[in-house]
Order: C-alpha cells, then structure tokens, then sequence
C-alpha cells in the first residue's frame, strides 16, 4: 500500500493538473519512444561524471536503472496518477536509499532524466508551449512523491533510533530475586518520564517484584510534572503490590521538592544507594552477611 493514501484530487489541486495535461504528455511520449534508449544512455553518461556518484554504487545504480528503464519511462511518460505509479516510485527511493545513495543525489538524478526527455521533445518537433508546462506539472508530481517517501523513510528511522534510546535509557536491572533496580542519568522530560513508568511497570509484572528502587543520583533537575511522574509510579508499583525506594537525593533536588510542595505519599526516600539497599533487603526480609576470610 502507498504511503500516501491516493487522493487523484490533492495532486491536481497542488499542481494544477488537468486531464488535457496528461494526454498531451501520454501523447508526446509516444511520440519519442524511438528515443528512449538514446535518452538512457546519455543519462548513464552523466551519471559517470556526477561527484555525487561513487565509484562504489555507481554501477550498481546505472545496472539498476537499466533493467527498469522502460518501466521507468513508462511511469514518467505515460502520465498516471495511481497507486501502482506511487508504489513503484516508493519503492525506487527506498531501495537506492538502502545502497547509501543521498536522497539529493537521487534528486538531481532525476531531474537530469526530466531535461533528457525534454531535449527528446524538442528533437522529435513536438516541443509546444502547452507540452513544457504539462510534462513540468506531471514530472512534479513525482518529485513530490519521492520527497514524501524520503521524508517517511527518515522519520520511521529517527522513530527506530528514539525507541532504541529509550530502552538503553531505562534500563531496569533485578539486582535481587524481587528487587529491581533502575539508575537514571542525565535530564528527566515528561516523555521519558512516562517511558521509565511504562517499563517499570512492566518489569515488575513480568518479575513478581517486591522492591523497587529508583535512583537518581545522576539526575541534576527535578521539576513538578518529573516528580509527580515518581510519585505516580510509585502508586501504581504499590498497587501491584511492590514497594518503592527513591534513592540518590540531592540537597538540591530536596530543596526543589519541598519548595514544589510535592506530598511524597507512600515513596521512600533514601539519600543513598546503599541506604536504600539496606532498606530494600530489610522489606525483603533478607540481610548481607559478611563473609569470613
């Protein structure tokens, strides 16, 4: 399925198409069909010389573009907006993507192919006025597809990289048969906020955990709407019947959490690691004992 839903009406409106542009460029382009291999060469002629193009892909590039070149005329040349259309030029981006291939080098690839086909028009005669603006209005569109995928293919990629940092961001760690532990480094938004809650949760279901301890001695800034997060954790951890420690207090993090006014509720607070530890074991019913040498 395309990436954008098929909407024939929001082409036409953005470029103002109208059904006489796309005949006479489906016209035209039968018209210089019997060019179309000199067109292709010339193309892959520039290719060899653009910067953009490494020796690494190049070949590569010019191999895959010549086993698809009369479907590629044909999407070009005969002037349809359809989803077949949309999902061919999609997966066109995508895969030259996947071969490392910047997005504006494809970009200007593609653009010299559109001056290739309009040097064509001018050499069989057929090169009108109505011709030029019609064949710019249609090769737009296509422009306007390949940026949305690039667009679509970028965001699902920081997505990607978002989730994945967030998972090495939260990582809750069993230090104990039912302790869970979870050290938190760096700045606390709402939105990370709400992803430590969600693994945490999910971690104590997944564990039967008792005690969990959260540790924020690596964390500089506590505002009102972090805190309440904490406190909100905590009462959703009590409610499944695990306890919780916050560990790691900071002179200044106290003075903000007293000036904030913020009811600390049923979380235990500890100053740190090791007094939560005791604090955890001691819930547990369990104690270290040293060992004799």
């Amino acid at each position: 399925m395309a990436i954008v839903k098929i909407n024939k009406q929001r082409y036409w409106s953005i470029f103002m198409l109208e059904e006489e542009d796309l005949e006479i460029v489906k016209q035209a382009g039968k018209a210089i069909l019997p060019r179309q291999d000199a067109v292709f060469e010339e193309f892959y002629a520039w290719l060899e010389f653009q910067p953009e193009y490494s020796d690494d892909y190049t070949e590569d590039i010019i191999g895959r573009f010549d086993r698809q070149s009369h479907i590629f005329w044909e999407h070009i040349l005969s002037a349809k907006i359809d989803e077949e259309s949309v999902s061919y030029r999609e997966r066109l981006v995508q895969d030259l993507l996947k071969l490392g291939l910047p997005f504006e080098a494809y970009l200007s690839a593609v653009f010299a192919l559109h001056e290739l086909i309009e040097k064509a028009f001018v050499q069989e005669g057929v090169a009108s006025f109505e011709l030029m603006q019609a064949f710019k209005k249609v090769s737009s569109v296509g422009i306007f597809i390949a940026i949305d995928t690039f667009n679509n293919e970028m965001n699902k990629q920081l997505q990607a990289q978002n989730d994945m940092l967030m998972q090495l961001s939260t990582p809750v760690t069993p230090i104990w048969e039912d302790i869970l532990l979870l050290p938190i480094v760096g700045i606390v938004d709402s939105l990370r906020a709400q992803n430590i809650m969600s693994a945490v949760l999910q971690e104590i279901a997944e564990r039967q955990a008792k005690v969990f301890i959260l540790d924020i001695s690596g964390v500089a800034i506590v505002d009102t709407a972090v805190a309440n997060y904490f406190i909100r954790v905590s009462k959703a951890a009590w409610l499944m019947g695990c306890k919780t420690i916050l560990s790691g207090i900071s002179p200044a993090i106290a003075q903000t959490l007293v000036e904030l006014g913020v009811d600390i509720g049923r979380l235990s607070t500890r100053s740190n690691m090791q007094d939560a530890l005791d604090r955890a074991f001691d819930w547990t019913g369990r104690a270290v004992v040293e060992k004799r040498r």
